[in-house]
């Protein structure tokens, strides 16, 4: 059983050096991307806490990187890193108990 939960994680990294870049669409993007994540497992309350913190901090990556915030940059890029970490260990716990769940109907 493969994990494609973090084929739509991953596209929620920030993008590099790009000219064109819109906060909004960020968000957007990475809004849908999550949507999928957790549609592929059976999400715990702490899994969907921790999708509306990634949520949040791409949001901000987003406002910080458009100029529209005092926060730096830096920051706002680790700390949506840092989410976005934990998100994936909580979307690996639900998706081992999924698995879990699934071979012991299968018996």
């Amino acid at each position: 059983m493969t994990q494609h939960w973090r084929t739509f994680l991953a596209r929620s990294a920030p993008p590099g050096a790009i000219s064109d870049f819109s906060a909004t669409e960020f968000t957007l993007g990475v809004a849908i991307n999550l949507r999928y994540c957790l549609n592929l497992v059976r999400p715990t309350p702490e899994c969907i806490d921790l999708a509306e913190l990634v949520l949040l901090r791409a949001a901000n990556y987003g406002e910080a990187r458009m100029g529209l915030k005092p926060q730096l940059f830096a920051e706002a890029e680790n700390a949506l890193a840092q989410a976005t970490r934990l998100l994936e260990i909580e979307l690996e716990y639900c998706w081992v108990q999924a698995a879990k769940e699934c071979r012991i109907r299968a018996a």
